[in-house]
């Protein structure tokens, strides 16, 4: 390779390579822009969803700022930052309490990262989904999206949002008396909690357990379960008032035991904590009625009836209807063993209804079982109310619980058949691309079968070429030997027959005694003088058909003469061939030469058949390393940009790149055709 196609070589390489970096400047340029944009936008939306957060603005306001916020989110061009901004907008829609606006948002967010396939964002929509419906109590539709969001974490390897779902899913099944299955979850949650070493929610699972195990009457497992829950509230920086809800729960369950001084023990403790009243109002009421209650089961009545009256009052004054309900039950129960039957039912009455209004069924069924105890009169009607609700609870936490393992056997289900979907099209594409792979080895097999039938028949083309062009030499060498041969018999004619009996001829006549005047004399010298010129003559012309003056460099040229002179015949035009001397045929590849006098063959029956030429040039020249062809009509010539149907000059072009040698075409309407061939040497 010389130097100037080095340079070429590494003058393409640093333009290709200027090229690529000004394409990744510009992309890189083009996403920092699409970031800046939507960094912006994320911005816009964070204070739209504060200024909806501000209680100082009416609800229509809020949630116009709310409107506002969609609208840019939805319009953000990177999916990750649009279906977080989605997210946030959603959830400050479920904050600001406008229902099917919430759900609205909140099914635009999970379309979005349904698109964009984020997953964990799916999952929170499902959680926001799940969170909705169990404030509103629709406790079937809360744990169908807690358990659809737990499937979707845990498919992403999100332990403690997994975790955080399974806890959410054990409550759902205390409430509805489902304690084994609560069970069951929770310890699955704890599993994972330990994972992710999460105090909080590690305590607040050993509560629920204690809770539950409460509600089963295995007390001995619920102190143990709370005290373990205990353990939890010390690696916790904020324990706001869990502690003091653990001591009101482990009051609880030794009040079940009926171990009241242990029980009063646990709910002083918690009082003791002089915030408390600042810091949980309702948790405040909740121990002193409870702590009073126990006194009353312990019989312990001195100053009890204010403490009871005093809770009574916070949880009404809170609204806490279901507090109150308590309140009324404890109340009743403090008249009864004071005596006053009258009062004690109209506590009995008011916690019976405020029960049923806030469907509280465990405080509806003892404030009728407390009815027909002591309103005799109506304790028929009591009785028979306590009955059909306790067998009408049975089967609704039956059908709910079965509803509760539908629910989780129809997920599962689903994910079981999504699993086997998703893996039956795992392998139709691993067969695909079996089957694309072996379609392809067998097209590049037969490609390449073909590519070597091609290469062979263009050696078996070759060969019979070489074959052809050497018998064209042989027999013009032939015809040269032949003409040699004749022109050597002539002269061995001229020069032993004419050129001697024209000698002996002059011989005699030289001999001869003739008489005469001198003209004649003279003109009889001037004869002989002439013979003898004669015989120089034929004497030199015999010399030069002797002279063999054939020779193989101009072979080559003699075929391409042929040609000409054969085909010049059949088209009618005039030729010329012009071919430099200093042209070294015998040194020239015979490949090369074959290939020029097929090249020059396709060309010249292209101006018979095409051109209608008049005068044709063919040139051979010598420039550098290379052969210059020239071959020239002056014919009707064609259009260049018009494609053509003819194969004429694709096998020109072929020849030509079986030689390495470049190839220009020019030609004009009406002016004629140039062929210029390049050829190295």
């Amino acid at each position: 390779m010389n130097s100037k196609s080095i340079l070429k070589i590494v003058s393409y390489k640093l333009i290709l390579f200027f090229v690529i970096d000004l394409l990744l400047l510009s992309c890189k340029s083009e996403t920092q822009n699409k970031f800046q944009i939507s960094n912006k936008q994320m911005d816009s939306i964070s204070i739209w969803i504060d200024r909806s957060r501000d209680a100082s603005f009416s609800k229509n306001k809020r949630k116009e700022f709310l409107i506002s916020a969609l609208e840019l989110s939805d319009s953000n061009n990177l999916d990750s930052l649009k279906t977080k901004a989605l997210l946030n907008v959603a959830y400050a829609a479920y904050e600001l309490g406008d229902t099917s606006f919430f759900i609205n948002v909140n099914k635009i967010a999970q379309e979005a990262c349904i698109k964009a396939k984020d997953t964990f964002g799916i999952a929170d929509t499902h959680w926001n989904l799940a969170t909705f419906f169990f404030e509103q109590e629709v406790l079937d539709s809360a744990y169908y999206h807690y358990h659809k969001a737990q499937k979707k974490f845990q498919s992403i390897n999100d332990v403690f949002y997994s975790g955080r779902m399974l806890y959410n899913m054990a409550l759902i099944q205390k409430d509805i008396k489902d304690y084994t299955g609560s069970e069951t979850l929770t310890f699955q949650a704890i599993q994972k909690f330990k994972e992710t070493n999460k105090s909080m929610n590690l305590y607040l699972c050993y509560n629920l357990l204690g809770v539950v195990f409460n509600e089963i009457e295995e007390y001995d497992k619920a102190i143990y379960y709370h005290k373990k829950a205990f353990a939890y509230l010390d690696d916790i920086e904020n324990k706001k008032t869990y502690k003091e809800g653990s001591l009101n729960n482990l009051g609880l369950v030794y009040q079940m035991l009926k171990n009241y001084n242990e029980s009063i023990l646990y709910f002083e403790k918690a009082l003791k904590n002089d915030n408390l009243k600042n810091l949980n109002i309702l948790l405040y009421a909740k121990l002193l009625d409870n702590l009073a209650y126990t006194r009353l089961l312990k019989k312990d009545t001195v100053n009890l009836y204010p403490v009871f009256i005093k809770a009574l009052k916070i949880r009404d004054s809170a609204g806490n209807k279901f507090g109150v309900s308590i309140s009324n039950f404890h109340l009743s129960k403090y008249y009864l063993y004071k005596g006053d039957t009258a009062k004690a039912v109209n506590s009995a009455l008011a916690s019976y209804r405020l029960a049923v209004e806030v469907k509280k069924n465990k405080i509806v069924l003892n404030s009728l079982m407390l009815l027909a105890e002591i309103d005799h009169k109506n304790s028929n009607e009591y009785l028979e109310r306590y009955i059909a609700l306790n067998n009408e609870l049975q089967n609704q936490e039956r059908q709910q619980r079965n509803k509760f393992t539908r629910i989780r056997f129809e997920t599962d289900e689903y994910i079981q058949e999504a699993e086997r979907l998703d893996y039956q099209r795992k392998i139709v594409i691993a067969l695909s691309l079996i089957v694309i792979l072996i379609l392809s080895l067998l097209f590049m097999i037969k490609r390449q079968r073909t590519k070597n039938k091609e290469l062979q028949f263009d050696k078996e083309q070759q060969k019979a070429n070489e074959e052809i062009y050497s018998l064209m030499l042989r027999q013009q060498v032939r015809l040269e030997e032949i003409k040699l041969k004749e022109r050597n018999r002539i002269a061995e004619d001229l020069h032993d027959g004419v050129l001697g009996r024209i000698f002996g001829t002059r011989m005699g006549l030289g001999f001869l005694q003739l008489q005469g005047d001198e003209e004649t004399l003279k003109k009889y010298q001037g004869f002989v003088g002439e013979l003898q010129k004669i015989e120089k003559e034929i004497r030199d012309i015999s010399h030069e058909l002797k002279t063999e003056y054939f020779s193989a460099e101009f072979n080559f040229v003699i075929l391409v003469e042929n040609l000409l002179k054969d085909q010049s015949a059949v088209g009618q035009f005039e030729y010329i061939l012009d071919c430099e001397e200093s042209i070294s045929w015998n040194v020239i590849e015979e490949n090369v030469k074959i290939n020029i006098y097929r090249l020059l063959q396709e060309a010249i029956y292209n101006v018979i058949k095409h051109a209608k030429a008049s005068k044709l040039t063919v040139q051979f020249k010598l420039t550098g390393h290379a052969l210059q062809l020239l071959i020239q009509d002056n014919g009707s010539g064609f259009n260049l940009r018009k494609k053509r149907k003819g194969i004429g000059l694709k096998n020109i072009k072929m020849r030509a790149d079986k030689i390495n040698a470049k190839f220009v075409l020019k030609s004009t309407l009406k002016e004629g055709t140039t062929l210029m061939i390049s050829i190295p040497v």
